[in-house]
């Protein structure tokens, strides 16, 4: 796509949300290591794969998967310059999980945690859709996330066919799934508790001690607005096929095809 991002990006790029903005800014900084290990999961499993039409589902979700990280690369970089020379270790111990996870852990496993996150992220794509995302959202941040969320509800259904095709198995998927959630959100909030603490004026400026309070009310029902997506992956019966990609959807995907660098 070819974003351009401001020499010098607030790291608060949701106006008056400090902690919003930190905690986006955990998932791209997740990005730059997830999806690689992702990519080596899926390169994997491609020797198993023996239906033609889901091995260029495959291949096809690589790709995109790999113009994620690269586009939050360069976000990350705009944000860093503001300091947090912290953020390093916690990144460094993020890709020594991923690391280990490919090299110690089944095909079977990386499948599943795979899974979890794209499940987890096609729920929130389509929550923010619904809901009609962040209007407060630096521009150059929203365009970049509004991007990639049309790209994940895209490709929702990659992950879940190919675990389903190579093991499969609902408890397995089910158990590694809520745990690749939780490790993401371990990272997240991590993220978010350093930045919060090695910067605390981020929050007095907007607001102290009761915009904070105001501001975990909103996250808490922004989360029961989320949560009824969320749970619905979890059922015996849930598959991505049945999520609808709406005309909205069609619509916003096109826009982001015209205006691409390249397509392939």
């Amino acid at each position: 796509m070819g974003f351009e991002f401001p020499d010098e990006l607030d790291p608060v790029f949701v106006s008056g949300e400090p902690e919003e903005s930190y905690g986006i800014l955990g998932l791209s900084l997740l990005l730059p290591y997830l999806e690689p290990y992702l990519i080596r999961t899926m390169k994997v499993a491609k020797k198993q794969v023996t239906d033609s039409e889901l091995l260029d589902d495959l291949m096809r979700f690589s790709a995109q998967e790999g113009q994620h990280y690269r586009e939050h690369i360069k976000f990350n970089a705009a944000i860093r310059r503001s300091g947090f020379p912290g953020l390093a270790a916690l990144e460094a111990g993020l890709e020594a999980d991923y690391q280990r996870f490919s090299r110690t852990r089944s095909l079977r496993f990386n499948l599943a945690y795979a899974e979890g996150f794209e499940a987890l992220t096609t729920a929130s794509a389509r929550f923010a859709f619904e809901a009609g995302g962040i209007s407060a959202m630096h521009p150059a941040a929203a365009d970049l996330l509004a991007w990639h969320a049309i790209e994940e509800l895209e490709h929702r259904t990659v992950a879940f066919d190919v675990y389903e095709h190579v093991c499969g198995g609902y408890f397995y998927r089910l158990f590694i799934g809520i745990f690749a959630q939780w490790h993401m959100l371990r990272f997240i909030l991590r993220v978010q508790r350093y930045m919060l603490e090695t910067d605390p004026r981020a929050v007095e400026e907007h607001g102290g001690a009761a915009g904070r309070r105001k501001r975990r009310r909103m996250a808490s029902r922004a989360r029961r607005g989320l949560l009824p997506n969320v749970l619905r992956t979890y059922l015996p019966g849930y598959t991505p096929h049945d999520i609808e990609f709406t005309e909205k959807m069609r619509m916003v995907a096109q826009a982001y095809t015209e205006r691409a660098k390249s397509t392939s």
